[in-house]
C-alpha cells in the first residue's frame, strides 16, 4: 500500500550521519560482521563509528521496519473493511510513531463493529457533518425512518470517534500534557487495600510519600516513575493524569479552528466534543504513561549496563590455590579447595558452632593444600566464618558477593559443567571461581541475577537481556581473551565462535601459540575471530596482541624501524610500496592500530578491584563520625551502596554524595571505586549504616 522507506537515508537523517557511513555499516552487518569487529577493526570504512552508534543503526533499522510493517497491516486491514478514508490513510502514512498507528488501527482490528461504524452504515454521517458546521439540523428523510434520539446518538458516536482519531488534536493534547500536565497519585480505598495478600499489604508503607502525590510530568524523576508504576502494579496506588479545563479549552479551540467555527458551539456539538475528548484523553494518557516508563527503563538500563560493565572489568586473580567457604550458621558451612586451574580438589563441611573441630579441619586443609588465599561468601555467618579462619591463619581473606549463585547452581550450564556435583557444591564452586575470574563466571548467570542493580524485575526482561548482552559482548571482545584460562561461556561470546567451537578450543588447551589454535577452527572462523584471542604463553609477542596474524610481517617491519620513525605519516609515505607488499590492505590507520597494539602487548585491561577484604567487625565496633576505607558496590539513582565487608551494605544517600548539588550519584562515584566514607549513624534495630562521602577521598 505504501512504498518501503530507503532505510539508510532515514537512519542517516535521524542519527545525523553520512549515508555512506550507514550503508557501509549495514553492508558489513549483512555479511555477518559483528558490532565489536566493525567498531574495532573496520573503523576506517565507517569513518570511526563506535559500538553505540552502530547499535543505534541496528535498532533504528528494526524500528523503521516494524513501523513500515505495522502501517501496511493497518492500511490493508482498514481497506479490506471499506473504511479507509483519505484522512485516515494520510494520518497513518505520515505517522512516525508506532503507538499512534496502533491507536489509529485499534478500532478496526476487531471484527465487531463500533457504534460509530454502525451509525455510518445507517447514513448518519450527513447528520454529523451538519452538526460539525454548528447547525442543529436533521434531514427529514432520516426523521421519517429513524427516531431522533437514535439519529443524535449515532451522530455523537461518529463525531466522538473522529475526535479520538484526530492526529492534530492528539498531538496538541500530548504536547500540552507532556509540558504542563500533572500526574496525580492517591492511595486506594481501605476496602481495596484490605483485599491485598499479606506480602503486598506489607509493602503499603513503602509508598507513603506517593499516597497523596502530584507533580508536573516533565519534572518527574526516573526513580519516581519506578515507584509509581510499582505501587500501581501492586494495587496500592491509583494513578492518573489530571484532566483540566485549560487543557480541554486548548483542544476545543484547535477543533473549532479545524471546523472553521468562530461562534459558540451549539449544545450537542459541545457535548459530543467532550465525549470524544474523554476517549482521546485516556488514549493519550496511556501513551504518555508508556513513554514515561520507556524513559525510566532506558535510564535504568544505562545505570545497570555501566555497573555490569565495571563488574566484568574486575581484574582476575589467576594461579592461586583457594580455600572457599560458603558460610552457614544454622546449617553446614560448606568448603571447597580449588587448584590454580580452577578445578575443585576437595569438598568438606564444618559447623561454625563446633569451633574446636572446625579449627582442626581448617588447619588440615590449609596445610595439605598449601592455600594461597581464602574466600568467603557474603551470606549469613560471614562474620563468624571470618573470625574462625583468622583465629588459625594470617592468610588474606576476601568477601565475594553471592548474588545469582543459586540461579547458576540449578541451571543446565552448571549441570553440564559439573554433572557429578550436587547443586550446593556447584553453588560453592561458582562463587569462588568469581574471585579467580569474574568475567568467566558471571557470563554464565542471567544478567538480572548478578546483583549490580536492584530494580531489574521492573524492566521488560527481553529489553534488559538485549541491552546487557551488548555489555557482555563488548567487554569480552574488548579485553582480549586468554584462550588458556577462558571458560567455554566466555569463548562463546567471542565474535564468530559458536558454543561447539568454544568447547573444542576449551577441551584442547593449553596452547603455546595462535598457530596451534588454528588447528581447532575453520579457516574462516580463525581469520575473523583471532583478532579477539590471546595466547600469553606464546614465545611470539604478537600472539598476545589484537594484531591479526596476516599483519605480523608488517608489525615486525614496524618494530624494526620504530627507532627511526619520526611520524607515521612520513613513514607510510616513504615505505608505502613495502608496506602494501607486506599487508595489501594497509593504510595509515593500520599503522596506528599496530603501534597502539604493540604498546598494549601483555597488558591486562581488567584492572578494577571488586574484592573487599574480610572483617570481623560488627556494627558495635563502629561509631558515628568514624572514617573508614571501603568500596562502592552499587550505584542507583538515589543511593550508593558501600561494601563494608559484612552481609549488609552501607548506604550513602544522594544528599551525602558531595558538598555540592548532585543530580545523579553516577556523576561522582562508580562501582568498585575505593573510597573513604564517614559513618553518620548506625540503626541497632535494623543494622543499617548511613554513610557520607562529603569528607571522602578516592584511595
Amino acid at each position: 500500500m505504501i512504498l518501503e522507506p530507503i532505510y539508510n537515508q532515514e537512519i542517516a537523517k535521524v542519527l545525523n550521519l553520512k549515508e555512506h557511513q550507514v550503508s557501509t555499516t549495514q553492508d558489513m552487518l549483512d555479511e555477518w560482521a559483528t558490532v565489536p569487529f566493525i567498531s574495532r577493526y573496520r573503523q576506517e570504512r565507517t569513518w570511526w563509528l563506535d559500538e553505540t552508534v552502530i547499535r543505534a543503526i541496528i535498532e533504528l533499522r528494526k524500528w523503521l521496519e516494524q513501523l513500515f510493517k505495522l502501517k501496511n497491516t493497518a492500511l490493508q486491514g482498514i481497506f479490506d473493511q471499506w473504511k479507509l478514508t483519505p484522512e485516515l490513510e494520510r494520518n497513518i502514512v505520515n505517522s512516525n510513531n508506532i503507538k499512534e498507528v496502533e491507536e489509529l488501527y485499534k478500532p478496526y482490528k476487531t471484527k465487531k463493529k463500533t457504534l460509530a461504524m454502525l451509525a455510518i452504515e445507517k447514513g448518519f454521517q450527513i447528520v454529523a457533518d451538519n452538526f460539525k458546521k454548528n447547525i442543529s439540523k436533521i434531514p427529514d428523510n432520516f426523521l421519517a425512518k429513524y427516531d431522533s434520539t437514535e439519529i443524535l446518538e449515532g451522530a455523537s458516536q461518529i463525531i466522538s470517534a473522529e475526535i479520538s482519531a484526530n492526529m492534530n488534536l492528539r498531538h496538541a493534547l500530548r504536547d500540552d500534557l507532556q509540558w504542563y500536565g500533572i500526574l496525580i497519585s492517591k492511595i486506594k480505598t481501605p476496602t481495596a487495600l484490605a483485599k491485598l495478600n499479606k506480602k503486598d499489604a506489607g509493602q503499603v508503607s513503602k509508598f507513603d510519600i506517593y499516597t497523596d502525590f502530584s507533580n508536573r510530568i516533565n519534572y518527574l524523576k526516573p526513580y519516581q516513575i519506578l515507584a509509581l508504576n510499582r505501587g500501581e502494579n501492586l494495587w496500592i496506588l491509583n494513578i492518573k493524569i489530571e484532566k483540566t479545563e485549560k487543557t480541554y479549552d486548548i483542544i476545543k479551540k484547535r477543533y473549532a479552528g479545524e471546523l472553521e467555527i468562530s461562534s459558540q458551539f451549539i449544545t450537542e456539538l459541545e457535548e459530543w466534543l467532550k465525549l470524544g475528548y474523554t476517549t482521546l484523553f485516556k488514549s493519550v494518557e496511556n501513551e504518555i504513561r508508556w513513554i514515561l516508563t520507556e524513559q525510566w527503563e532506558d535510564d535504568a538500563i544505562i545505570t545497570f549496563s555501566k555497573n555490569l560493565g565495571q563488574l566484568l572489568m574486575t581484574k582476575p586473580e589467576y594461579w592461586k590455590t583457594i580455600l572457599a567457604l560458603d558460610p552457614g550458621f544454622a546449617a553446614w558451612c560448606k568448603m571447597v579447595v580449588l587448584d590454580n586451574l580452577w578445578n575443585p580438589l576437595y569438598f568438606s563441611k564444618i559447623f561454625l558452632s563446633q569451633k574446636d573441630n572446625s579449627k582442626i579441619e581448617l588447619s588440615k586443609i590449609i596445610k595439605n593444600y598449601n592455600i594461597d588465599v581464602i574466600v568467603i561468601g557474603n551470606g549469613t555467618g560471614v562474620k563468624e566464618s571470618t573470625e574462625l579462619v583468622q583465629s588459625i591463619s594470617d592468610i588474606d581473606i576476601y568477601i565475594v558477593n553471592e548474588s545469582g549463585a543459586s540461579v547458576y547452581s540449578a541451571s543446565a550450564i552448571a549441570a553440564e559443567e559439573f554433572p557429578n556435583l550436587g547443586s550446593l557444591e556447584r553453588w560453592t564452586v561458582s562463587i569462588w571461581r568469581r574471585f579467580i575470574d569474574p568475567l568467566s563466571e558471571l557470563v554464565k548467570i542471567p544478567v538480572w541475577s548478578i546483583g549490580v542493580w536492584m530494580y531489574q524485575h521492573d524492566i521488560s526482561e527481553k529489553k534488559l537481556e538485549e541491552k546487557l548482552w551488548y555489555v557482555i559482548e563488548d567487554t569480552v571482545n574488548e579485553v582480549g581473551i586468554n584462550v588458556n584460562t577462558a571458560s567455554v561461556y566466555v569463548l562463546s561470546h567471542i565474535s564468530w565462535i559458536t558454543k561447539t567451537a568454544a568447547k573444542k578450543i576449551y577441551n584442547n588447551r593449553p596452547y603455546t601459540s595462535r598457530a596451534e589454535l588454528k588447528k581447532q577452527l575453520s579457516p574462516k572462523v580463525f581469520k575473523l575471530a583471532i583478532w579477539f584471542l590471546r595466547v600469553p604463553q606464546s614465545k611470539e609477542i604478537l600472539d598476545t596482541t589484537d594484531i591479526h596474524p596476516e599483519q605480523y610481517a608488517l608489525a615486525r617491519f614496524v618494530t624494526k624501524q620504530q627507532n627511526t620513525i619520526e611520524s607515521l605519516d612520513s613513514f607510510y609515505k616513504n615505505n608505502e610500496v613495502k608496506i602494501k607488499d607486506l599487508y595489501n590492505d594497509a593504510n595509515i590507520q593500520t599503522l596506528e592500530f599496530i603501534t597502539h597494539s604493540l604498546s598494549q602487548a601483555g597488558i591486562e585491561k581488567r584492572v578494577l578491584s571488586s574484592h573487599q577484604k574480610a572483617t570481623t567487625l560488627s556494627n558495635s565496633d563502629f561509631k558515628a563520625w568514624d572514617i573508614v576505607p571501603w568500596i562502592i558496590r552499587n550505584v542507583l539513582a538515589f543511593w550508593a551502596f558501600v561494601d563494608i565487608g559484612m552481609k549488609q551494605d552501607g548506604l550513602v544517600h544522594i544528599s551525602q554524595i558531595a558538598d555540592r548539588y548532585v543530580a545523579d550519584p553516577k556523576e561522582v562515584v562508580e562501582v568498585w571505586q575505593n573510597i573513604r566514607v564517614k559513618i553518620l549513624s548506625i540503626d541497632e534495630s535494623t543494622g543499617k549504616i548511613q554513610l557520607s562521602l562529603k569528607d571522602a577521598v578516592s584511595l
